[in-house]
C-alpha cells in the first residue's frame, strides 16, 4: 500500500533545511492538484518537482509566527527524526 498523497490544507510535520530546529505543525498550502501553472510559468510560485513535494507555511512559535517553505520533499521518520528540509505525516495516536 501506497503512501497517501498531501493535499491542500492537510497538517503535517517539518523539519528545517538545516536541521538545527526540532520539528515544526505545517499546513500544505499548495499540492500538484492545486498548483497555478500560470502562476509557475510567470514566476511567481516555484514548480513541484513531484506529487510528493509541496509548498508549506510552517508554524513556529514567537513574533512571527511561521514561513513559508517551497517545493518540500517528504522524509522518512527514522526514530522520531525526519531529515532536514522535509516533512512527514504525523504519527498516528
Amino acid at each position: 500500500m501506497s503512501a497517501p498523497k498531501p493535499t491542500l490544507g492537510r497538517i503535517v510535520h517539518y523539519r528545517g533545511r538545516f536541521g538545527f530546529h526540532a520539528m515544526r505543525a505545517a499546513i500544505v498550502t499548495c499540492d500538484v492538484s492545486s498548483l497555478d501553472p500560470r502562476g509557475v510559468e510567470q514566476g511567481l510560485i516555484p514548480a513541484l518537482d513531484s506529487d510528493q513535494h509541496v509548498h508549506l507555511w510552517v508554524f513556529t512559535p514567537g513574533e512571527s509566527g511561521g514561513f513559508t517553505e517551497y517545493n518540500v520533499a517528504p522524509g522518512e521518520l527514522v526514530d522520531g527524526e525526519i531529515p532536514p528540509g522535509t516533512w512527514c505525516w504525523p504519527a498516528r495516536v
